[in-house]
């Protein structure tokens, strides 16, 4: 037991060290979108979770996440109840019991429960690169140096810690999720990616960028007829379990389907941009619908269309060559593509390309400039409009007109260098610039 306590002491010092700041960085906001979440937890715990989509009465918004955050906050709303019930309990009948505790827990029980599955899915990514890059899943001699100050760079980047503990976001959890799913498809562990990316996408569907070229990943990995079934099953009763809570009838994947096409994929807003500093606040950055044309063509498909070929492009150019950091590389293009060129996204969305480019850095590590650029224009975009902690000289550049739009094109441009040294890892580049 010493041994290994001596062999893993720094990665825990670190951990921990982590985990301490991000307890503290709880208390220093709070978003509105965390009453959504709270409402949606409480009621489902008055209201009963069967039915729960189709009822009304919605104090801020009608739910529109996926089965397994309902059943999140349901259970942080049924563990809030136990725990200030004991409270109460301890209160009233232990003398010695700390009265201020009470007031204390009224006012930030729910909201330190509610925010911590996501910080504590943080230091999960964490582990997961660490595993990653310790495992050596992209073909590259490491030493344990880097490994280590990558784990740090993303534990300490304040992208994740500002997402998870001050805004309450659940981004960290869908990422975990869907990172171990990558793991252990780079491990050709076909069922257990396909049970853990299902999982991320009854979370929340914002990983279904990736789905497409996953999917090819696993086609050229060559798994047996029976794999692929062990693969269907073990994903569909995970789709059963999860969503039979809020639908037990036969016509439940048809009932799943209509609630991510009606409600989860389309979102809320139908602006172009939704607060993300993306190619289409340069156009409009304003509420301007994404159902208006350019050239007979709504703004909505132009988006697709955009995103579509940029992940043809680096699909072509990763499956010519298909390495895992090939791969992990094709992930973070689609990703940052996805925040830039669709519709209705919000500042959240880069989100996902920052596990991923963290995991990259170790075979490209001049890429380090790219990610230190994303992640301040990032962190300054999920700042914008949410206005915490207090930085008047921040805000006010953000609230010019002129500022986001330079954000926005320094993002462009991050993304054309990252694609250009993308490409250049091959021919593809010279062949293109001949044909022209």
């Amino acid at each position: 037991m010493k041994k290994l306590f001596r062999e893993h002491k720094l990665i825990l010092v670190v951990f921990v060290t982590a985990l301490f700041l991000r307890i503290c960085m709880i208390f220093v906001g709070y978003h509105g979108d965390l009453n959504n979440n709270i409402s949606w937890g409480l009621l489902s715990l008055e209201r009963g979770l069967r039915g729960f989509y189709e009822s009304g009465n919605w104090p801020f918004s009608a739910p529109n996440q996926p089965p397994l955050t309902i059943l999140l906050f349901y259970a942080i709303s049924y563990l809030w109840k136990i725990i200030t019930d004991l409270v109460w309990f301890l209160n009233n009948n232990i003398g010695i019991f700390p009265s201020p505790f009470v007031w204390f827990w009224g006012k930030w029980g729910m909201i330190i429960l509610i925010k911590l599955p996501s910080l504590l899915a943080d230091l999960g990514i964490g582990w997961v690169i660490y595993r990653f890059l310790k495992d050596g899943l992209l073909e590259k001699s490491h030493n344990k140096k880097s490994v280590m100050l990558l784990t740090i760079l993303w534990l300490f980047n304040p992208i994740s810690w500002y997402n998870s503990s001050v805004w309450g976001q659940t981004d960290p959890i869908v990422n975990l999720l869907g990172l171990a799913a990558i793991f252990s498809l780079l491990n050709k562990k076909l069922t257990k990616f396909g049970v853990l990316f299902t999982l991320s996408l009854l979370f929340k569907g914002s990983l279904a960028i990736f789905v497409p070229f996953l999917f090819l990943v696993a086609l050229l990995q060559k798994y047996s007829l029976k794999v692929w079934l062990n693969t269907f099953i073990y994903a569909s009763f995970t789709v059963v379990l999860v969503s039979l809570w809020f639908h037990p009838g036969i016509d439940l994947f048809s009932w799943l389907f209509n609630l991510y096409s009606t409600r989860f994929i389309p979102g809320e807003i139908g602006y172009l941009t939704a607060n993300a500093f993306n190619f289409w606040w340069l156009i409009n950055p304003g509420k301007y619908l994404d159902s208006n044309v350019f050239m007979r063509v709504p703004y909505r498909i132009w988006g697709v269309l955009i995103f579509v070929v940029s992940t043809i492009l680096v699909s072509y150019k990763s499956f010519r060559n298909t390495t895992n950091a090939n791969i992990v590389f094709s992930l973070a293009i689609t990703a940052i593509s996805a925040f830039l060129f669709m519709t209705r996204i919000h500042e959240r969305y880069m989100y996902p390309f920052f596990p991923v480019a963290t995991i990259l850095l170790l075979y490209y590590p001049k890429l380090i400039y790219i990610y230190a650029i994303l992640s301040a224009t990032f962190l300054l975009n999920m700042f914008n409009l949410f206005w915490i902690p207090e930085l008047p000289l921040i805000r006010s550049l953000l609230e010019t007109e002129f500022v986001p739009k330079v954000l926005s094109v320094v993002n462009l441009l991050a993304f054309v260098g990252l694609l250009w040294y993308f490409l250049s890892k091959t021919n593809i580049t010279r062949k293109l610039l001949k044909k022209n």
